[in-house]
């Protein structure tokens, strides 16, 4: 069979959620199927400015076509057109201009898709995005969907629900995620099967001695991820200057990740910046527990990595998935707001024996479902029955 990936963006250099699982995906199905990926010239997920040359490439082997943005995303005009779909009266075609805003703005690689009559099914990562948004419809009886949805705004924007009705299936991370579409859409009647992710951890890792890499002490809390708002990151820095006051032996928060929000000058709080894959499973292993803040996730790929470590993590419930994730595995621990974040932390950080079975839990959780020969499978049987006929493809 072959298999187009349709995605944003697309790179090693790339750091993003969905980004990674295509890439995984991708790379996993490729030993089955003939895979291709198109995507765009971009690097980076603010203003979507070309970076890559357009044209042929070739990302661990796999074929990919870039295509030039048109124009960069306007972060004014963006916000502008934000605040009126979010918070004003508003028509249809606002919320098509929102999508158009969002980006990557890129029409030659959404006219090139239905030229390739080759291509048996497209995998169109991230519904929000202009290339699936503008992409799938002309091509919906070869589509394939991988949502990638998270509880926020934008999932409730009508245009939307259409989209989901669209494809000939659907590829989902998550039950809470399949769940929500769901709910918002009524798409129940179109194909879909969830599939997770499998987990990739680096060679090497077990050499690397974070305390003296880092200069790190044996006990500290981990953050990994885009440190911005969307991720909570504002509100758990709030909530560590003010554990700090009133736990002055509190173990120290270490943030790993690229910082688009100020990160405060404080003793309790360290920032690596990018670290390697090697490092940042090494920096896992070592941690009481992995916090997560962010209330909108469609999986959380540095979870399971740290249950593949066999770390316990801590998590916020005002998002479904990690709530859900963790009543599943029983791998961690869930808070909503301060009393219960520091509660839960002060029992971590206090019960060695706690951390070692939720980690474990963890670990096992993750061995039973996001193996990635189990997830290969599941995908490549589900892509296999609702594939069209070779005539009908063509």
């Amino acid at each position: 069979m072959r298999l187009c990936f349709v995605i944003q963006r697309y790179g090693l250099e790339v750091a993003g959620g969905s980004e990674l699982h295509c890439r995984w995906l991708a790379g996993r199905l490729a030993r089955r199927h003939e895979v291709e990926v198109a995507t765009t010239c971009a690097l980076d997920y603010l203003e979507w400015r070309n970076h890559y040359a357009p044209g042929a490439d070739r990302v661990d082997g796999i074929p990919v076509t870039r295509y030039p943005v048109a124009r960069p995303r306007s972060e004014r005009h963006f916000a502008l057109v934000s605040d009126l779909v979010f918070h004003e009266e508003h028509s249809l075609a606002d919320e098509r201009e929102w999508v158009e805003e969002n980006g990557p703005f890129s029409p030659e690689l959404v006219r090139s898709l239905p030229r390739r009559r080759d291509v048996d099914l497209f995998v169109f990562y991230s519904y929000r995005y202009y290339q699936t948004f503008f992409g799938l419809p002309p091509v919906a009886s070869r589509a394939v969907l991988v949502p990638t949805a998270e509880e926020d705004p934008a999932i409730e924007l009508p245009v939307f629900a259409g989209l989901f009705r669209a494809p000939r299936g659907i590829l989902y991370l998550t039950p809470e995620e399949r769940s929500l579409v769901q709910g918002v859409s009524g798409n129940d009647g179109v194909p879909d099967v969830v599939v997770g992710s499998g987990i990739n951890v680096a060679s090497g890792w077990e050499s690397v001695d974070v305390a003296a890499r880092f200069g790190l002490p044996p006990r500290y809390v981990l953050y990994v991820g885009r440190i911005d708002r969307n991720k909570g990151a504002d509100r758990l820095f709030s909530y560590y200057r003010r554990l700090a006051e009133e736990w002055p032996e509190a173990p120290p928060l270490v943030l790993v990740g690229k910082a688009v929000l100020d990160i405060p000058a404080h003793p309790s709080i360290r920032h690596l910046g990018f670290v390697s894959e090697a490092e940042k499973f090494a920096l896992l292993a070592g941690c009481e527990v992995l916090v997560m803040p962010s209330a909108y996730e469609s999986l959380s790929v540095i979870v399971l990595e740290a249950w593949a470590m066999g770390r316990p993590v801590l998590v916020n419930s005002a998002c479904r998935v990690l709530e859900g994730q963790c009543v599943r595995s029983g791998g961690g621990l869930f808070y909503r707001g301060y009393s219960e974040f520091v509660a839960a932390l002060r029992m971590l950080a206090g019960d060695a024996a706690l951390r070692s079975s939720l980690g474990a839990a963890g670990r096992a959780y993750v061995r039973r479902e996001y193996d990635w020969d189990v997830v290969e499978e599941r995908t490549s049987r589900f892509l296999a029955s609702i594939a069209p006929a070779h005539e009908e493809a063509r």
